[in-house]
């Protein structure tokens, strides 16, 4: 890379004393350069390019490196590396007959016989700080100055009003790595052609400029990677300044940091990106920029219907919650906000407690229905309920009556004859089955008609208690003593 040029004063260059008159147009300058609008204000001048050697076709690229001089071509960030403007350059051509400089041209400008048409881009050899040339009428032109490192200078603007003039820029002492003249606004950001037939031109000069006596004589090229300038032998120096503060480009994974005059922006590895609000993306520099590469951390969809939530593919998704209670008769369901749900169905049943009073549940289709045994096992002689009170025979030929009486299934002993205790014991074995078939839930058999309570407790069991057997032995010897009786009697 080029560094600042020590620069010596050219005291046998030739000197142009021309007068000229006032340019009608407007010449201005933006940067850290000065307008030049006259001949007289060139110092030092080392070349002179009238274009004059040639009638037409192209202008030979080194025709005047005689004079340190060049003619370039191509991408202009190849032209001077370090340069950071578009486009590119072409090698001008000869014109004639073409009126394009109306007398008198301003400023001492000289334009006669053969012209540069698509002029052009030039580098020098040697340190130069002003040049300059015969500018046209045909619309608003630019003359463009870098330092050797690069860095844009300034620019001049030439303005015309159907008029000619000599423009020149000079760069207060810094010297010059290339010069661009054309119909493209380089300082303002624009990027630099070849069309345009305002970039018509005659009679350039460059010149090395006022030495310097000593450091106030010179200007801050405004570069914040070069140190303040210095006056060396003659000629202002802008060394390289690493220690300079290169503004911030902006962007988080980068340096700012002046290197060789330049201000550069290296990657920055450990740079903090900004978060881009995903948590399934990391955030992290990459070769200069942030990225934000996906990754597979554990995440929260927020939604209550999935479980083992995992990044994947830059989002958030997890596997489909299982709502499951182990109940037949509900119905599943999952809400995003609340996550599983459980509604009962109509109708459905697990035991008796879920039906409604007088039904039951029936197992295997988990449905109510109405109870065909509505007793309940407890209730009183007279409603029939199960009880063993309702019984048909009481033994003595008339109806049960459920009052206590032999053979009424009630629970109570009885106390008929022989007759009597015979019939009553058949008979009250059905009272206590027709008991049970009509009270569902009552217990014993028909023989325990002497113990309502024990039929409650036994439920739906055909078994026969002690005391029933104890009943029956008791008929029985009865009918034995009966026997004797009517023995003795014959």
């Amino acid at each position: 890379m080029n560094r600042a040029l020590r620069i010596c004063v050219l005291s046998s260059a030739p000197y142009f004393a021309f007068t000229g008159l006032a340019a009608a147009g407007n010449i201005s300058s933006e940067g850290a350069v000065t307008a030049l609008d006259n001949v007289n204000q060139l110092q030092g001048i080392v070349g002179t390019g009238d274009f004059n050697e040639g009638n037409g076709g192209g202008v030979p690229a080194n025709v005047y490196a005689g004079q340190g001089m060049t003619w370039q071509s191509g991408q202009l960030t190849v032209i001077l590396p370090g340069s950071a403007t578009g486009g590119s350059a072409s090698i001008p051509s000869y014109q004639v007959n073409g009126d394009y400089f109306p007398e008198p041209i301003a400023g001492g400008g000289v334009a006669d016989g053969t012209f540069a048409y698509h002029a052009g881009v030039v580098t020098f050899d040697q340190p130069i700080t002003q040049v300059g040339l015969t500018a046209s009428r045909n619309g608003t032109q630019y003359l463009t100055a870098w330092d050797t490192m690069g860095n844009m200078i300034g620019q001049v603007r030439w303005q015309p009003s159907n008029d000619a003039a000599f423009i020149g820029i000079d760069t207060n002492g810094v010297p010059v790595g290339m010069v661009a003249y054309g119909n493209d606004d380089l300082w303002g950001g624009g990027s630099y052609g070849i069309g345009g037939s305002t970039i018509i031109s005659d009679t350039w000069m460059w010149a090395v400029g006022t030495p310097c006596n000593n450091d106030n004589d010179c200007v801050d090229d405004m570069n914040p990677c070069t140190a303040p300038p210095t006056c060396v032998d003659g000629a202002c120096v802008h060394a390289p300044d690493d220690n300079g503060v290169c503004p911030d480009d902006g962007e988080s994974c980068t340096f700012d940091e002046c290197q060789d005059g330049f201000c550069v922006h290296p990657n920055n590895p450990d740079g903090e990106c900004p978060d881009d609000g995903n948590e399934c993306t990391d955030d992290m520099c990459v070769e200069g920029e942030c990225a934000h590469p996906d990754n597979a951390n554990p995440c929260d969809d927020m939604d209550a219907c999935t479980e083992n939530d995992v990044c994947s593919n830059g989002s958030c998704d997890g596997d489909d919650v299982v709502c499951e209670d182990m109940n037949l008769c509900t119905v599943a369901s999952c809400d995003p906000m609340m996550g599983c749900g459980f509604d009962w169905q109509m109708g459905c049943c697990i035991s008796d407690e879920d039906c409604a009073d007088g039904e039951i549940c029936l197992l295997g289709s988990n449905s109510c229905i109405p109870d065909p045994n509505p007793g309940d096992g407890d209730g009183d002689g007279d409603s029939g309920d199960g009880d063993g009170d309702s019984g048909d025979g009481d033994g003595d030929g008339d109806p049960g009556d459920g009052d206590g009486d032999p053979g009424d299934g009630d629970g109570d002993s009885g106390d008929g004859d022989g007759d009597t205790a015979e019939t009553s014991g058949d008979e009250g074995s059905d009272s206590g089955d027709e008991g049970s078939d009509d009270g569902g839930d009552t217990g014993g058999t028909g023989f325990n008609t002497f113990g309502g309570d024990d039929v409650l407790d036994e439920g739906c069991n055909c078994s026969t208690d002690s005391r029933g057997a104890g009943a029956l032995f008791g008929l029985l010897g009865l009918a034995l003593l009966g026997g004797v009786r009517r023995r003795r009697d014959d």
